[in-house]
């Protein structure tokens, strides 16, 4: 999609520079400027595909739900509403639904499976970053665990037995370093629901690590 750096000079970086400059970008993808939607892309794309891998535990599924959530970008940039939240908020908001989309998808193909006899097993294609890569650790968040990075291994085994939800205000309080309110916005629930999600995800957690010898102290 890049065809040269020069292409995006003056662009690179627009995404992250804050949010009037997050704004700015919108409204050119909007305007239909290809160069300001590949500026997005590659800003973005790496983070939220990282967010669908964790949620789909697919790589097919999790590059499809990208694809869905870009070309969703490219057609209704001109919907994005900064008073209703970040940009961050509004595109990983898309990708949430797209993905959950995707799963019951899935679960539709395997249900009719089942009904022909055939294997309707869900596909785990295992571990797709170290631990160390999936959950940078840092002090600044209160919802973020403090764990050495030998337990990483041990985090995504534990991570992949949650459910879909749980698993998605888990990852969006750790990677992406969202408040609750931003995690309501974009799993389009109440604030006190994704609470909830997030007691009993912290139980699980725990309860699996455990098994394992280690103690989750917090998310």
């Amino acid at each position: 999609m890049i065809r040269n750096a020069e292409q995006t000079q003056g662009l690179s970086g627009i995404a992250n520079e804050g949010e009037d400059q997050g704004i700015l970008l919108m409204r050119r993808i909007a305007a239909q400027d290809r160069k300001a939607f590949e500026v997005l892309y590659f800003e973005y794309s790496p983070r939220i595909g990282r967010f669908l891998m964790k949620l789909l535990k697919s790589r097919e599924l999790a590059d499809e739900a990208v694809n869905d959530v870009m070309l969703a970008v490219w057609q209704n940039a001109g919907r994005y509403d900064p008073g209703q939240g970040k940009l961050s908020t509004w595109l990983f908001g898309i990708a949430h639904n797209k993905g959950l989309k995707l799963l019951e998808r899935q679960r539709r193909y395997q249900r009719e499976e089942t009904i022909d006899g055939l294997s309707a097993s869900y596909p785990l294609n295992g571990h797709e970053a170290s631990g160390a890569d999936a959950y940078p650790m840092g002090s600044d968040n209160p919802e973020r665990t403090v764990m050495g990075w030998e337990m990483g291994d041990h985090l995504l085994w534990a991570m992949e037995l949650l459910s879909v939800e749980h698993r998605a205000v888990i990852e969006l309080a750790i990677n992406e370093r969202c408040s609750y309110q931003e995690i309501a916005l974009i799993t389009d629930c109440p604030v006190n629901t994704v609470k909830t999600r997030m007691f009993h995800a912290r139980k699980k957690l725990a309860e699996l690590l455990a098994k394992k010898g280690y103690a989750l102290d917090t998310i």
